[in-house]
């Protein structure tokens, strides 16, 4: 049976979802371009707050908001987080465990950036291209298809990340029954995975300076070397924050974040995340 505070606190976060959306037009559109992926928490709070039936009712009625009030650009973005934001809170209501949470996040996001590239580029006729160009001159040697993938790849991770990271912290602020993170000192940094991306770096510089090797080899060996920085960054990330704990100096923990997307810094975050792997820095 559906209470009355179920139904006033629905109308209440569709209300937020609808000043959303204005802020989003009286902005040209800056929320959708640049962090369409608030629009998932108004969905994801109340789902957890009200559970799946209930958060699938407002989905729906955030769903049609979005076809009266926003552009047609907009329901594209918009549906795509709405759904993001309902399944995440549906997980959490449920008790899934944190990283199947992100992980279902992240290949969702990952799905919704492809459609949404391939709708616009049949669409619009949008070129990548230039974009593919300016990239190629930092990391010389990267196909057209390799950069497409891992466009698409880290769109999904930072989205994932940003929902995942916001919605535990609102979560916990706002006292709710959910899993608790996973403490730093239990994540675990293999040194299985430190060798092995030895072995991945030596690869990837013969195959693409010594050992001529088809096209599709070329692109499979980047694609791994790009996902083995991916992981090394991770690690470089907790390595980092784990001394922000050791140190008490918590609020450096944004930066032990912020440091791993920012070009030429984050080769550093590699650099430690593969010595935490090989010589387990954080058990000394």
């Amino acid at each position: 049976m559906i209470k009355t505070k179920q139904i006033t606190t629905g109308a209440m976060v569709c209300a937020i979802y609808g000043a959303l959306l204005f802020l989003n037009q009286q902005s040209a559109l800056m929320i959708e371009s640049s962090a369409s992926w608030i629009f998932a928490f108004p969905v994801l709070i109340y789902t957890v707050m009200s559970g799946v039936k209930m958060g699938a009712l407002v989905t729906i009625c955030m769903g049609l908001m979005t076809m009266f009030f926003g552009g047609f650009t907009t329901w594209f973005y918009s549906w795509t987080s709405l759904l993001i934001g309902f399944i995440y809170g549906a997980g959490v209501f449920k008790h899934a465990k944190n990283m199947t949470n992100f992980i279902v996040c992240f290949i969702l996001s990952i799905i919704a950036n492809l459609c949404i590239i391939l709708l616009w580029s049949t669409l619009f006729g949008i070129d990548f291209y230039e974009d593919f160009r300016l990239i190629s001159q930092y990391i010389p040697g990267i196909s057209l298809k390799v950069f497409t993938y891992l466009m698409i790849g880290l769109l999904g991770l930072l989205q994932a990340l940003c929902i995942h990271l916001v919605a535990l912290m609102v979560c916990l602020r706002m006292h709710m029954d959910i899993i608790p993170p996973q403490p730093l000192s239990k994540v675990q940094s293999p040194r299985w995975i430190g060798i092995g991306s030895v072995v991945v770096w030596i690869a990837f510089f013969f195959v693409q300076n010594v050992i001529e090797c088809p096209t599709g080899i070329v692109d499979l060996a980047q694609v791994i070397f790009f996902l083995d920085c991916t992981l090394l960054l991770y690690f470089g990330v907790v390595y980092f924050m784990s001394l922000c704990v050791k140190y008490q100096k918590k609020k450096w923990s944004f930066l032990s974040i912020f440091g791993a997307f920012v070009p030429g810094l984050n080769l550093l975050w590699m650099f430690m995340g593969e010595l935490d792997c090989l010589l387990q820095l954080r058990k000394e």
